[in-house]
């Protein structure tokens, strides 16, 4: 579904955004509210993080060596930032752990107008502490909330080995999920704990990219730490868009299969490679996504939270009301 270009926006900084605060003052951190991409017979009212790195015409490969380059640049100047902050635990915790935390804030802020992501979002985050769940695309939803929401992602444990990304990462506390039976409860006891520190959580319960086409089928386990700590949770929903004249986002902005999901053989899932087809090149892939004006993601945060009494049933739900406000990627 291709978006038309043309509505009424909230300027960002109506909204009580964390990360507006971090960067304040800091030029070229500012988000521009825009008015594109929304239908033009809608209603909503949305925001926007328009800011990206060469989004205006350029050559194509002109585009992808300067995007690269500040993405490199910004990589390293941000992991000798946080080395040195994390000197400051030595001498207090809680002000190195929040010096930490900016520091990768700020990372995942310009990293976004690197990689050319520009967020259009609707509603905001609810009041903390909270518990949320939303649909899993690509590995950009990963910028995409962390610049909208002050909280902890349980992400894939093999982010935890990229190198100086994995790093800078841990500022904001993730809790590092390894997808196997063994380790599900070692990963609900952390989401329990954080829950219990006042922490917010985020996670994707699908465990695994989709190819945007539907929400595919949320896997319970996780929300048992809701269902322990009788939090009810909230939800929103992801989508992709890229401009006119540009591949669709499902073949320029997505990318799946998960290379990092194997069976024990170490081969790719059939199931997966149904939905997505033959096993991609990250690297052509990313080279692609950086060669894009920008891409879009359109965030819809829904309004009251889902409870339930036990963790399939609240699943349930929860798939069933994310693909009701779910816009399917082209």
């Amino acid at each position: 579904m291709r978006i038309s270009q043309e509505a009424n926006s909230i300027p960002a900084q109506d909204l009580e955004m964390p990360l507006a605060k971090a960067v304040e003052g800091i030029p070229g951190f500012v988000p521009f509210p825009d008015a594109r991409g929304i239908p033009e017979d809608s209603s909503e009212k949305f925001s926007t993080y328009s800011w990206v790195v060469a989004g205006f015409p350029l050559w194509s490969p002109l585009r992808v060596l300067l995007r690269f380059t500040c993405a490199v640049l910004w990589i390293a100047l941000c992991y000798v930032a946080f080395g040195v902050a994390s000197a400051l635990l030595l001498v207090s915790k809680p002000m190195g752990r929040s010096v930490r935390k900016t520091i990768s804030r700020l990372w995942i802020y310009g990293m976004r107008g690197i990689l050319g992501i520009r967020i259009k979002w609707m509603g905001q985050p609810p009041s903390s502490p909270y518990i949320m769940v939303c649909n899993h695309l690509s590995w950009q939803d990963l910028f995409v909330m962390n610049c909208l929401c002050d909280v902890s992602c349980v992400v894939q444990a093999e982010d935890e080995k990229l190198p100086f990304v994995g790093t800078i990462l841990t500022g904001m506390r993730p809790i590092f999920h390894r997808r196997t039976r063994e380790n599900v409860f070692q990963t609900i006891e952390q989401m329990v704990e954080a829950i219990r520190q006042g922490r917010n959580l985020l996670f994707a319960p699908e465990g695994v990219v989709g190819p945007g086409r539907e929400v595919r089928r949320f896997h319970a386990a996780l929300l048992d730490a809701a269902i322990q700590t009788r939090r009810p949770v909230h939800y929103l929903s992801l989508t992709y868009r890229t401009p006119k004249g540009c591949p669709p986002p499902s073949k320029a902005a997505l990318f799946g299969p998960d290379p990092f999901l194997r069976t024990p053989d170490g081969r790719i899932p059939e199931s997966e490679l149904e939905a997505w087809g033959p096993e991609r090149s990250f690297l052509t892939h990313f080279l692609g996504v950086l060669a894009l004006p920008w891409h879009e993601v359109i965030v819809r945060f829904a309004g009251d939270p889902i409870s339930a009494t036990d963790r399939v049933t609240l699943a349930n739900r929860l798939r069933e009301n994310i693909q009701s406000i779910f816009i399917p990627v082209e």
